[in-house]
């Protein structure tokens, strides 16, 4: 289900949403604590993350002080801004607008989920590398097991980039398998969104947008100049958790040696260190950043290395659930907690 709207409809929907939200909450400063508190979807957060991070990322580009062409800056920097997270202390004289461009990017994503991807990934480009590719899918949390799937086959047949034709034909086959996986309409995962966000049914959302769109059409504003150039004439989308319906990478068809390599015990040379990122397929860290440390890609090395200083399966197990919290995804905490135990398998 696909529905495009009135850009000035949704944005003036969106910016009502955010006036919603943020009524009431006086902080004067807002951390990340306080929009995992004060905001009803992660992808909301990751959103407004994503506009501060683009910030500091444009100026990093704009100084031409760095190589950015083989993709180490790319992943050095994403380490840099999980840490940062932390440390996030915006006014909120800036919050509302950050908020409405949030949701607005929320909202395009529900209801058109492969035209806001397709533009967040490629709307100046026909090509990424992996690893800028990788780095912008830590802001996807709805439909994120797309990304996750071009991702696994991308390290499957060892490419270094991902070309628009490519993911083009991958977005339709990963959509599909979701379906077949779940069992279930991709609809009804669009729905279940939808209402966790705003509230409301698709049928009550399309209405309301009926109503606005019957108003006087204003010039509609400029909701985000990121890395991209996107803006709200091309809408792109930009990652508590909403716990709607996701099989995670079930419906990837994963590379069976790599499987094999990840599930395998360490060897004798490895056994002081049975935890380290380059056990771990990227598509597996993906998934275990995003959907059991937040996506906080800082927090999940420096857990890798407590794991190497456990003595025994039990340890490991007593600081995995140290690391659950009420935002874990299950699936994806229960197949981390597999791996850990398994690397203590003689």
């Amino acid at each position: 289900m696909s529905r495009s709207f009135p850009s000035h409809a949704l944005d003036k929907y969106a910016r009502q949403l955010a006036q919603n939200w943020l009524k009431g909450k006086t902080y004067s400063t807002w951390t990340l604590e306080h929009l995992r508190q004060g905001l009803p979807s992660e992808q909301v957060v990751q959103f407004v993350l994503f506009q501060v991070d683009s910030r500091l990322l444009r100026a990093m580009y704009d100084l031409s002080l760095w190589d950015w062409q083989d993709g180490e800056m790319i992943t050095w920097t994403a380490e840099y801004l999980s840490r940062s997270h932390a440390r996030l202390s915006l006014p909120a004289s800036q919050l509302t607008n950050l908020v409405s461009v949030a949701a607005y990017y929320a909202l395009h994503l529900i209801t058109s989920p492969q035209e806001a991807l397709t533009q967040f990934y490629f709307g100046q480009t026909n090509d990424m590398s992996i690893k800028d590719f990788a780095f912008y899918s830590r802001y996807i949390v709805y439909f994120d097991f797309i990304p996750a799937a071009l991702i696994s086959y991308a390290q499957k047949h060892d490419l270094h980039h991902i070309e628009r034709s490519l993911w083009e034909q991958k977005v339709t086959k990963a959509l599909q398998l979701y379906q077949e996986e779940s069992k279930e309409p991709i609809e009804t995962y669009q729905r279940q969104l939808l209402e966790r966000l705003t509230g409301q049914t698709w049928e009550e959302f399309g209405a309301a947008l009926e109503q606005i769109s019957k108003e006087k059409a204003t010039p509609a504003e400029e909701l985000m100049h990121n890395l991209f150039g996107t803006s709200s004439d091309s809408p792109a989308a930009a990652q508590g958790s909403d716990k709607a319906r996701n099989p995670l990478l079930s419906a990837i068809d994963y590379e069976p040696r790599v499987m094999e390599q990840f599930q395998a015990s360490p060897k004798r040379s490895d056994t002081l260190r049975r935890f380290d990122t380059e056990a771990i397929p990227l598509h597996k860290q993906f998934v275990f950043i995003q959907r059991v440390f937040d996506g906080d890609a800082g927090l999940f090395k420096k857990a890798l290395e407590q794991l190497n200083t456990a003595a025994s399966a039990e340890e490991a197990r007593k600081l995995l659930q140290s690391w659950k919290n009420a935002r874990t995804d299950a699936q994806a905490f229960q197949e981390l907690e597999r791996w850990v135990l398994s690397r203590f398998q003689s």
